[in-house]
């Protein structure tokens, strides 16, 4: 959950974020845009001075050359017969050649070729009688045509050189031409330090054969790379334009003008991230500088809130904690004497009389507690006496059949008022949270069969038909609480027979999804459907609420508390399953819950079942010894008559302490039934004793006790009981646990 604080102060931060986005964006792309037209100014500037300086070198080598056609120095050369075609050059003609040479810082060389473009004259004499003829500019010149050719920058002098021919006419034809090579200035100067930014933009040369004539990056120019594409692109802007364009994975933007001389194009450009570097800097500046004024900001915003946000916020978190169930924190003291001082009290005064309250609640489910097991003792004890006197009447053979049928309609009574009794104990375990459920193997089908076995009896008696489907694709043996299963059972069949007049009731066992192999689990549904009154849809939902009936005629007709469906329902979301009805008035009823079980191997203990079929006489105790610690005289003689039949001898003591004693006089018991409440010593008490000089091995004790909660039964066993039955006691109960720890 988000806190007030964060709810607060995050929009505040959002929107200083989003305008301190704002304006680094704003911030970069003005600047780039800026940085981007005074680069295109540059270059534009620095590709006209290159441009117009290249226009002005060449229009002036063709007039310096077109005047020396005609200088006398150079006529005479065809005119003197004596010296034409001779390796003699007259002296002034010599002495001009280094005059020229001398007083022109740019010129290099000088000759003079005939019509078949052998050297007749030069600067240097080593060029004289060299053929020239198959040079493009000495043939150019020949055909009567001013030429520039070789033109060309220097890698290491960065200084242009260029030759320029030009014809001489002498009488209108055309006997030779004059050449001169010519060094000029340095165009391009890359030996200046880049920095980055404008200072990247630099003035590069490209010819049209598409090869860099001068590049700042070396490797452009070496190793005969040519860029033809590049030239025809940018070579359509003949007036020169803007430029961007790719090399070598770097974006370079700029400005270019070609230079109709040469066919030069003259590109001054540079890489863009060089070139915008300091556009990226200054957003990087603006971006750093306005986080830092947000924090400051941001900083004074949490000192101002959190004064009135810490109080409030303690006062939320205190409230979370205590809606927890946390009643022991305590606020501490403060000083305020606003709103949140007021607040701040009220709350600290609810919370005391919270505490209060939960001490009485407390108090008054203890006493609930208490009394609901002494309840239970109590009327549980006169129980065992009724249920076990009409067993052993039962047993008597000797009495006519009208005071057997009072004999059973008194024990049907006596399992009706233990049934009501128990449905009490478990509804006040769940509303308490100490409902448990155990895990032990079992056969869901035994335990249907055994529903059906209970309850055959009251069917035939109303005429109905009690019918089970167990399908055959489900496994019979489970892990899971059979005895809490068997209960939910117990009630919904008790309830279709009860609600039926005529007809059938019906439970159907099936699987509803696929064995889960990896984990073993099978989700299985049981349902029991009746031809019986149905249920209005509006009164369902009453079904489940403790103590409660469809309506009050229920009550008056069929009987009941209202607790067994209640009780079911809870024990099914315990099981992690779903209870569902489906009804409808005079058609009948279908209750139906689905519970996933895990499968296990087939149990060889064959139930309870087996044993009650066994009776007392058949197990031959003779020779064995029981020792009974009870208090109550009824239930201390009837304890004696049921296992009379045994054969074994039975020792019967008032209390604890006579149970301690008997054992440590006499060490050859087998078996100790133990009351739990009794005078002088309980027989909780008298159990630590005996485990005192007795081994759990050796001595088998057995609660037969009246206390029935779950936390009497952990007691017992902590104090060393071996097993825990309760009253009233079954003799097939007794039967079991005779055979369980009496060899």
């Amino acid at each position: 959950m988000r806190s007030l604080r964060f709810k607060i102060i995050t929009p505040f931060l959002l929107g200083s974020l989003i305008l301190t986005g704002f304006l680094v964006y704003y911030t970069h792309t003005s600047t780039q845009k800026a940085v981007k037209e005074s680069v295109l100014l540059i270059a534009k500037a620095q590709s006209n001075n290159v441009y117009n300086s290249m226009s002005l070198l060449f229009h002036s080598m063709r007039t310096s050359v077109e005047k020396m056609t005609t200088d006398s120095h150079v006529v005479s050369l065809f005119t003197a017969q004596s010296h034409r075609g001779s390796a003699n050059i007259p002296a002034d003609t010599e002495n001009w050649f280094e005059i020229l040479i001398q007083g022109n810082e740019y010129y290099r060389g000088i000759m003079v070729v005939d019509s078949n473009g052998t050297c007749i004259a030069s600067n240097s004499r080593m060029q004289i009688g060299v053929s020239y003829a198959q040079r493009g500019y000495i043939q150019t010149a020949l055909s009567g045509e001013f030429a520039i050719s070789d033109a060309r920058v220097g890698l290491e002098t960065r200084t242009l050189s260029a030759t320029a021919a030009a014809p001489i006419y002498i009488n209108g034809e055309v006997l030779g031409a004059v050449v001169i090579i010519n060094d000029f200035p340095e165009i391009t100067n890359y030996d200046q330090t880049n920095h980055g930014g404008l200072q990247a933009v630099f003035i590069a040369l490209l010819a049209p054969d598409g090869s860099f004539i001068s590049h700042r990056d070396r490797s452009m120019i070496e190793g005969g790379k040519r860029f033809p594409e590049l030239y025809h692109t940018l070579s359509a802007m003949q007036n020169g334009g803007e430029v961007e364009y790719k090399l070598n994975g770097k974006t370079y933007v700029g400005y270019a003008v070609l230079e109709p001389t040469t066919g030069w194009l003259v590109i001054s450009s540079g890489i863009d991230s060089e070139v915008f570097v300091y556009a990226r800097e200054l957003s990087m500046v603006v971006f750093v500088g306005s986080l830092a004024a947000l924090c400051m900001i941001y900083l004074v915003v949490v000192l101002i809130v959190n004064g009135v946000l810490s109080s409030l916020l303690s006062l939320i978190t205190y409230a979370k904690k205590v809606s927890e169930g946390d009643l022991t924190l305590k606020l501490k003291n403060s000083t305020r004497t606003d709103e949140l001082g007021i607040l701040h009290k009220s709350l600290q005064n609810m919370v005391e009389s919270m505490q209060k309250m939960v001490v009485q609640s407390q108090q008054a489910s203890k006493m609930k507690s208490e009394f609901l097991a002494n309840m239970s003792h109590e009327i549980r004890t006169p129980l065992n006496a009724v249920i076990g006197m009409t067993h052993l009447y039962l047993a008597d053979d000797n009495f006519s059949e009208k005071k057997r049928e009072y004999v059973i309609k008194i024990m049907t009574a006596a399992r009706t008022l233990l049934g009501i009794i128990n449905n009490i104990l478990d509804i006040s375990k769940i509303e308490a949270g100490m409902f448990e459920l155990d895990k032990t193997p079992f056969n869901l089908r035994k335990v249907i069969e055994q529903i059906l076995a209970i309850h055959q009896d009251n069917a035939a008696a109303k005429g109905l038909n009690l019918s089970m489907e167990y399908s055959l694709n489900l496994p019979e043996f489970f892990i899971g609480d059979p005895l809490r299963i068997e209960q939910v059972l117990n009630n919904l069949t008790g309830n279709a027979l009860k609600f039926t007049e005529y007809g059938s009731v019906s439970i159907r066992c099936e699987p509803v999804a696929p064995i889960m192999e990896e984990k073993g689990l099978v989700k299985v549904r049981v349902s029991v459907a009746d031809t019986g009154v149905g249920i209005p849809q509006e009164k369902l939902d009453a079904l489940f609420k403790p103590f409660s009936q469809v309506d009050a005629s229920i009550t008056r007709r069929f009987g009941g508390t209202g607790l067994g469906l209640a009780i079911s329902y809870n024990i099914v979301k315990m099981l992690k399953g779903d209870f569902n009805v489906e009804s409808a008035p005079d058609v009948g009823t279908t209750f139906s819950f689905t519970m996933p079980l895990e499968t296990t191997a087939e149990s060889q203990d064959e139930g309870p079942e087996a044993n009650q079929a066994a009776g007392l006489l058949q197990l031959h105790l003779e020779g064995k010894r029981i020792l009974v610690a009870e208090d109550n005289d009824i239930n201390k003689f009837l304890m004696e008559e049921m296992l009379q039949p045994t054969g074994a001898e039975v020792v019967l003591v008032d209390n604890g302490l006579l149970a301690v004693e008997a054992v440590r006089e006499d060490a050859n018991f087998d078996l100790v039934l133990m009351d739990v409440q009794m005078p002088v010593m309980d027989g909780i008490q008298a159990s630590r004793e005996i485990r005192k000089f007795a081994g759990f091995d050796r001595l088998p004790i057995v609660a037969v006790t009246a206390n029935a909660m779950k936390e009497d039964k952990d007691l017992g066993f902590a104090a060393g009981l071996n097993d825990y039955i309760t009253k009233p006691v079954e003799p097939s109960i007794l039967i079991m646990v005779l055979k369980r720890w009496i060899n």
